[in-house]
């Protein structure tokens, strides 16, 4: 009997020490996994959910002042940038933005400085390449401006207006063939692109193709590049090809937009003459020489006009103009041949974006 009794004794000692093992064996691999689970989750969860409020924090910062860029509200950048630089590191966008804020107060080292290290960041932000262009080119520093518009363009590919500052770059420079062709790109990456239509009608005028120049400044007008500029040089166009009604025309929107403008008065004038209606001409040559009163083409026309209305009265203005001289009226009409009309050129305003 007490034998049995110790068979039982150590049969309940072995299931303790059984479970016992399994415990220990459980607490063992519990402890390996939690050690596992800590080399993943470096950051606890309390600094995760910190490090994701920072990040929105900053993208929301850098998201308004692009949008306060964007507007032109410069002097309202300042206060972001100094935000954000004492919450967060130095990023390509922030040296961008104090480098737009350094041109606005003129301090275009500054802004060159900021830009340059802004490429230190990432050497194909294609923003501060364009913006480096565009400081040198407002220097007319045209081979350094040209070559980081060029880097810009090769970084961003299909934005008009880093390929517009290429197209009036080359234009300024009087290379009409390659302005022609960037500009022609501008339009096709930005078909609504007004100035962009300008710069290429002006470049195909400079190559004779009149036809193509009217068209693309009509398509400007269309877009809203409602100027007297605009409306003179297609007026300039349609005299080239003979065209002199439309040229009186566009002669008349730019005289309702700027009264003074001698060149389309003049233009206007010896569009009359060419078309014999000498009343008309005579009076655009007053009004002409009321704003240049000794230009002597205004004068010889003038006379010229006043000629076939009174032979006698137009020889005495001739006379006056030129001076004493035998067969005046074919001198005058000599020297109306060197009458220049020329067009206006686009404004040489470079694009940041």
């Amino acid at each position: 009997m007490f034998f049995c009794k110790g068979i039982h004794i150590v049969k309940a000692m072995s299931l303790w020490i059984t479970i016992a093992c399994i415990v220990l064996l459980l607490l063992h691999h519990g402890n390996a996994f939690a050690k596992r689970r800590d080399e993943v989750l470096v950051i606890p969860r309390g600094d995760v959910t910190k490090a994701s409020v920072d990040y929105i924090g900053m993208t929301d910062i850098l998201a308004t002042l692009n949008a306060l860029y964007l507007n032109g509200h410069y002097s309202m950048m300042k206060k972001h940038i100094d935000e954000y630089n004492k919450k967060y590191p130095v990023v390509k966008e922030i040296l961008y933005f104090t480098a737009i804020i350094n041109m606005y107060q003129n301090k275009h080292e500054d802004a060159l400085n900021n830009l340059y290290v802004a490429l230190a960041l990432e050497p194909a932000y294609s923003r501060s390449l364009n913006a480096i262009g565009y400081v040198y080119a407002n220097r007319r520093q045209w081979q350094q401006a040209l070559s980081h518009f060029l880097l810009a363009h090769r970084a961003n590919t299909y934005n008009a207006f880093i390929t517009y500052n290429i197209a009036i770059l080359h234009y300024l420079n009087i290379d009409y063939a390659h302005a022609a062709a960037w500009a022609y790109k501008a339009i096709d990456d930005k078909p609504n692109f007004a100035r962009g239509c300008d710069v290429y009608a002006c470049s195909m005028y400079w190559q004779q193709k009149y036809d193509i120049a009217i068209e693309y400044w009509g398509r400007a007008l269309q877009l809203g590049l409602d100027e007297d500029r605009v409306y003179y040089n297609r007026a300039c166009a349609y005299f080239a090809l003979e065209n002199y009604n439309d040229c009186i025309a566009d002669c008349t929107k730019v005289l309702k937009k700027n009264s003074k403008h001698f060149d389309a008065l003049m233009l206007m004038a010896y569009a009359h003459f060419l078309l014999k209606d000498y009343d008309a001409a005579l009076k655009a040559c007053n009004n002409a020489l009321k704003i240049q009163t000794n230009n002597i083409f205004a004068a010889v026309l003038r006379a010229l006009c006043m000629g076939k209305k009174n032979e006698q009265i137009g020889k005495d203005m001739l006379v006056a103009a030129l001076g004493p001289l035998e067969d005046a009226d074919r001198v005058g009409i000599q020297l109306l041949q060197y009458f220049q009309y020329t067009i206006i050129d686009p404004p040489a305003v470079f694009m940041l974006y």
